[in-house]
């Protein structure tokens, strides 16, 4: 089945360019950032103790400041680092004699831990979040924001796998851009990452939390998301329709619209494996690109009702 979508040259679309990091830097900095805050903890607080005459207090010193900085941000780390040194710091001052010095001495180094692990606590919560940023960025395209080929496989087939399990419905739509590939031999390379990028934003503004959008790869996109061919269907004709009205603001002033076909597939008992469901959602996708490109075609394996045509090719 096949339903036919007409092109409507009309709406902006302003999306905002992802920003992707290199893992290789992300892990660098990491490094340094760990590095540097606990050298200049350890030596900002070494001087500090010189000066006070606390030098006695230096090995309990590394405990609370590790602790602090390995398993909590600001507020943990410096109520840690505080607790913790403080209890050091009023055993060994409570040894000395009771006396305005004293009293000093303890303030001081009270402080000296409370500010360390509040500086490492603040450390550490950039660390975390860098370390996210890495995760982040093996799983997904660094041009497009979406989930990369490689992950998109190992989704698929863990979905693949529970349906077989425990029963269900999953879908899988296949999208490629019409002609990129003379889109680029007229606009440049330039143009054509920007246009994936629009292309990898509209996806993201579509889709539900549930589904998954990914970078099939070139100009290649896959979504698979839960539900039956019906859904699959209502989805691939919204994003169809998102891309063709997306507007691409070219040097010079120009402003191009591009369209995409593509193919739906449902996994069903006559799947033998996502392999199976893969190559019925390109053959789909080949149909629509051989009927004329920018239209939805449906797997014949699907069963849909008859008025469903009709309604989204109005």
């Amino acid at each position: 089945m096949r339903v036919v979508g007409k092109t409507n040259r009309r709406g902006v679309s302003h999306v905002r360019k992802t920003m992707s990091l290199h893992p290789d830097v992300v892990e660098r900095r990491v490094t340094v950032r760990r590095v540097v805050a606990l050298t200049g903890a350890l030596v900002g607080v070494s001087a500090v103790l010189l000066v006070a005459g606390l030098l006695y207090l230096w090995p309990l010193f590394i405990f609370p400041l590790l602790l602090s900085a390995v398993f909590f941000f600001e507020l943990g780390s410096l109520l840690v680092a505080g607790w913790v040194g403080g209890f050091f710091v009023a055993y060994f001052a409570l040894r000395q004699p009771a006396d305005p010095g004293t009293a000093r001495q303890a303030i001081i180094g009270l402080a000296a831990f409370s500010l360390a692990g509040l500086v490492l606590g603040r450390v550490q919560r950039d660390q975390h979040h860098l370390r996210k940023l890495l995760a982040a960025t093996s799983l997904t395209d660094r041009l497009t924001g979406l989930y990369n080929y490689g992950t998109f496989v190992d989704y698929l087939h863990n979905e693949v796998t529970k349906t077989d399990r425990y029963g269900g419905e999953l879908t899988l739509i296949m999208f490629d851009l019409d002609h990129f590939k003379r889109f680029n031999d007229r606009h440049g390379h330039e143009a054509g990452n920007d246009l994936l990028r629009r292309v990898g934003a509209t996806l993201q503004s579509v889709v539900r939390e549930a589904d998954m959008a990914a970078r099939y790869g070139g100009e290649e996109f896959a979504l698979l998301l839960r539900g039956d061919a019906q859904n699959g269907l209502e989805l691939a004709e919204r994003v169809r329709r998102a891309i063709e009205t997306t507007a691409l603001d070219l040097r010079g002033g120009e402003i191009v619209y591009v369209t995409a076909s593509a193919g739906v597939a449902p996994y069903d008992s006559s799947c033998d494996g996502e392999t199976t469901l893969i190559e019925r959602a390109d053959q789909a996708l080949y149909e629509s690109k051989a009927a004329g490109r920018n239209q939805v075609t449906v797997h014949a394996s699907a069963e849909l009702p008859e008025h469903l045509s009709i309604t989204l090719s109005a």
